[in-house]
């Protein structure tokens, strides 16, 4: 259950950053910047993640990430109210796909990472990272 909610946090972190390419021309240009941050962070959760080796490591990257997102969730709802027309378009425009192609392809590596946390659920310490990043994540709405 909680590896579910992890991956639907990750995923709508993605869905976000996703939604905030989707537009045209220069007036989207700080789009590309948001990506590559996003993109920057969740490279940093699957190096994390990859390397764990224990419950308190598999913290320390979930506690990093939700630390991250929540620096970055400002930046986004801001992007957002700013251009609310572009949540609903269903292909971002030419300039921003090689961004959202490694965006897709750093999502891999962080889902697949993120199966690590499987073995530490149990662990109090992973368990209250999970929380954290939730909470992070829920700053989204």
């Amino acid at each position: 259950m909680k590896r579910s909610k992890t991956t639907a946090w990750m995923a709508m972190a993605l869905l976000v950053a996703g939604a905030l390419a989707c537009g045209g021309g220069g007036k989207y240009g700080a789009a590309k910047s948001l990506i590559n941050k996003q993109i920057t962070i969740m490279e940093r959760y699957a190096d994390g993640m990859e390397k764990a080796s224990s419950a308190a490591d598999v913290a320390k990257a979930l506690n990093a990430y939700a630390a991250e997102q929540q620096e970055l969730i400002p930046a986004m709802k801001k992007f957002q109210e700013q251009f609310p027309e572009i949540t609903g378009q269903a292909e971002p425009p030419a300039e921003l796909k090689p961004e959202m192609d490694k965006m897709q392809q750093v999502m891999g590596r962080v889902m697949s990472a993120s199966m690590k946390a499987a073995q530490y659920m149990s662990d109090p310490v992973v368990q209250e990272a999970q929380k954290k990043l939730g909470e992070a994540m829920s700053g989204m709405k």
